[in-house]
């Protein structure tokens, strides 16, 4: 699995935060998985959210967004946890309004990943999960306890867009 950092391009952050809406983030909580420079996480903080978790393999990574934290001086809980994903999702100590997904494009553990949020009540039942992945995959329909919303392309980047199935969120 490549170590390559691939930075969420502007028009796919920009793409992100137009489905989500002008005041979408107000008070929401937030998970940033693959973090990488944590610029979907750090966006989301600017646009009111209350609570975000970084979640990123990379020490150096994660030790460059605790910095990026610290410059903001926002009143809002921020994690960042470092380790392997999906193995960090039970650190997670917040439910999620959105879990933005964005790994290498070579890293397919989707439905672990998946599995694992239902598995340890991170989900409520208006979650949307937003997966950034290579144009060159489909990612199925659907996965237990989600409901595909939407798919969308930009360039080699393609979002799939999920919400919770309320009949799996206890």
């Amino acid at each position: 699995m490549s170590k390559e950092l691939r930075p969420t391009s502007s028009k796919v952050l920009s793409a992100i935060f137009s489905i989500i809406g002008q005041n979408g983030l107000i008070d929401k909580k937030i998970i940033d998985m693959f973090a990488g420079t944590g610029n979907f996480g750090i966006s989301s903080i600017k646009r009111g959210a209350s609570e975000v978790s970084f979640l990123e393999i990379n020490y150096k990574r994660c030790s460059e967004i605790s910095k990026k934290l610290q410059k903001l001086q926002d009143n809002g809980k921020f994690h960042v946890i470092r380790g392997d994903i999906p193995k960090t999702i039970p650190k997670i100590t917040h439910q999620a309004d959105f879990i933005f997904i964005d790994p290498p494009y070579s890293h397919i553990l989707f439905e672990k990943i998946m599995k694992s949020l239902l598995e340890n009540n991170i989900l409520i039942s208006t979650s949307i999960i937003i997966i950034e992945h290579s144009n060159k995959i489909t990612l199925p329909d659907n996965y237990p306890g989600l409901i595909l919303r939407s798919r969308k392309r930009y360039g080699d980047s393609a979002l799939t867009l999920f919400q919770s199935d309320e009949k799996y969120i206890s």
